[in-house]
């Protein structure tokens, strides 16, 4: 479908060529005078936006076929893409010009002939690409002549090529009217690159000062008639802007260094590049040669213009060596740039590489960054249990000579403790009173203070507890929301203001379960819930020795020596914790004839009894006053 839809247009474009009528297209006849010995251009412009302004001096009455009318195009909105036609001098058909044309160039409304050539001569008609039926005669047919100049003398008198120096005033002179005096010069209308300049009307054309923008290509037309027609000579100058010649060498860019490594065996490309200032009518030369022993020899490279400008230009010249010889390390290789001032060269000298596998240093340098990195990874991961770990080995006791009974002082919430226990398997009070001593006391050998068993009874219980505070080297405060809202927080307030004034006392918080910090608490306590280290019970996964929970609290508790003793675990007291998860606790009735139950281990027979007791109905009142509220 594609193909026939291209088909289609050609055969609808053809019929339009074929049936196109350049009868109603504006005429001008031009006429080219060349020399076959000069290398000049020649350009047509299809001017179709006001050719009634552009040609109105070039009529001549004698010829009605030249007199202009306005031509149709009016309407047309885009006159800058326009299509060319030919109409050879033979009378042949009508054709497009394509890109075919080797000797013609198209540029929008320009036409640019390379050749100087008689063949050239013919009709040359231009329209636009896009428009309208009414538009039809919207075109200009232009005949050119081709003649090759008769006058030997005046060949060379004007140059087609014309450099005018920047910042300078200079003039441009029409070639074709180089052999008359300026007496008979004709006017003369001037273009630059296919705008017509309407200020300029004589030959030379002046311009006061040179800028960059006065480079183009100029064409220059009068109108030259005999007894039967008339005809427009055009003349085209090709005008360059320059700056004034350089006075410096050419400067090497590269090479940079005088040596450089590479393998043997490998291939090898060498650049030398240099940057030539601006001189008119030099060519640069730049070239690598090698030099061996006394011998100097020319090296065959390839060339090419890597950047121009109005002051420079740079070029670079590029050697390659299919592979890299053992000779050619005894060789020096010279790089050489020459212009009209001097010569600049830049040697360097080829060294061989060192067999460094640089694929192992890369994967050894960044598996050496992943170990490290994992290194530090696992380290933070690990912190404590490698504290713990280094703590077994050491011999060290800081307990030793610090005059303290206490390993540490365990508070928790006495008088609400007995609404938890029918949610949690695991109470506060269980675990203070079981956990602990099982765990701290006979495993690891520490010695806790617990209120309800090391607390003498009859004294004052403010002063009991400051006591015992001062003689214990940690401070360990199970906080629940029962803890901060009860009376139990004063022990905390006194561990507090205990802490400030001995740095051996350290104090370590248990979040048991989530709180808010009432307001009546004291703003030095709430500042110590905030900076303390805090470790979180997580209920029956933080029962098993080895979970986090117990890791932590080793790592707080006082650095002691360890004895193979505390180090067993007790058999009894797994058996116990499985069976406070599968059954609950036996009826105080049972226990209350001092009868300990044969699945709890001796060392906790007072506690269980109590915690038995809280839980039934007949002791409870009598409990809570003997635990809370004693003077």
């Amino acid at each position: 479908m594609f193909y026939l839809g291209w088909i289609f247009l050609w055969l609808v474009t053809g019929e339009r060529i074929k049936g196109f009528n350049i009868s109603g297209c504006s005429t001008k006849k031009y006429l080219w005078t060349y020399s076959a010995k000069s290398e000049e251009e020649f350009v047509l412009f299809c001017d179709l936006s006001d050719p009634q302004i552009s040609y109105s001096h070039h009529r001549n009455p004698l010829s009605s076929s030249q007199a202009l009318t306005s031509l149709p195009c009016s309407g047309n909105k885009d006159l800058s893409d326009v299509q060319w036609y030919l109409q050879p001098q033979n009378g042949d058909t009508l054709r497009k010009i394509t890109k075919n044309y080797s000797h013609i160039i198209m540029d929008n409304i320009t036409l640019h002939f390379l050749t100087n050539d008689v063949n050239n001569a013919g009709s040359y008609v231009c329209r636009p690409k896009i428009r309208s039926l009414q538009d039809e005669a919207c075109c200009i047919k232009m005949v050119l002549e081709v003649k090759p100049k008769t006058n030997i003398s005046c060949v060379n008198s004007v140059p087609h090529k014309r450099y005018l120096l920047l910042g300078s005033t200079d003039s441009i002179y029409c070639p074709s009217l180089g052999c008359q005096s300026d007496t008979h010069s004709p006017e003369v209308t001037w273009y630059q690159n296919g705008r017509l300049l309407s200020d300029k009307r004589s030959n030379p054309m002046l311009l006061d000062e040179i800028y960059d923008y006065h480079q183009g290509i100029y064409a220059c037309d009068y109108t030259q008639s005999d007894n039967a027609s008339s005809w427009i000579v055009r003349a085209v100058v090709q005008v360059k802007t320059i700056v004034k010649d350089t006075t410096l060498k050419p400067d090497i860019l590269e090479p940079v260094k005088d040596t450089l490594e590479v393998e043997l065996g490998k291939p090898l490309t060498l650049y030398c590049t240099a940057r030539f200032g601006f001189e008119n009518g030099f060519k640069p030369v730049i070239r690598w040669y090698s030099k061996d022993s006394d011998q100097q020899l020319e090296i065959s490279t390839e060339g090419r213009s890597v950047k121009t400008t109005f002051k420079d230009k740079i070029l670079e010249c590029v050697v390659r060596l299919k592979e890299v010889t053992q000779s050619d390390f005894h060789k020096t290789f010279i790089c050489f740039a020459q212009n009209s001032i001097g010569n600049t060269t830049q040697s360097i000298r080829l060294r061989k590489k060192k067999k460094v596998i640089f694929l192992y240093i890369l994967l050894g340098t960044i598996m050496t960054l992943v170990g490290v990195l994992m290194a530090g990874v696992l380290l933070f991961m690990y912190w404590i249990e490698l504290v713990l770990l280094c703590r077994t080995y050491q011999d060290k006791d800081e307990t030793v000579g610090d005059k303290k009974e206490f390993d540490a002082f365990v508070s928790y919430a006495k008088c609400c403790s007995f609404e938890s226990e029918a949610t949690s398997s695991v109470s506060e009070e269980n675990l203070a009173l079981n956990l602990f001593p099982e765990v701290l006391e006979n495993k690891y050998g520490y010695t806790l203070c617990l209120a309800e068993r090391d607390v003498t009874p009859g004294g004052v219980y403010a002063e009991d507890i400051v006591s015992v505070i001062r003689k214990s080297r940690r401070g360990i405060f199970i906080l629940s929301p029962n803890y901060v809202n009860g009376p139990s927080v004063f022990e905390l307030q006194a561990a507090v203001n205990l802490a400030l004034d001995d740095q051996t006392l350290k104090l370590i918080l248990i979040k048991f379960s989530s709180f808010q910090e009432p307001e009546s608490l004291p703003h030095f306590v709430r500042k110590a819930l905030r900076v303390l280290p805090t470790v979180t019970w997580r209920g029956l996964k933080s029962v098993p020795l080895n979970s986090r929970f117990w890791t932590q609290m080793l790592y707080l508790m006082p650095v002691k020596k360890l004895t193979w003793n505390h180090l067993r675990i007790s058999q009894k007291f797994f058996h116990w914790k499985d069976s406070v998860k599968q059954k609950p606790l036996r009826r105080a009735s049972s226990l209350r004839h001092g009868d300990m139950d044969p699945e709890t281990p001796p060392s906790l027979s007072w506690q269980v009894k109590t915690l038995v007791a809280r839980t039934h109905n007949v002791d409870q009142a009598d409990l809570k006053w003997t635990v809370c509220c004693q003077p």
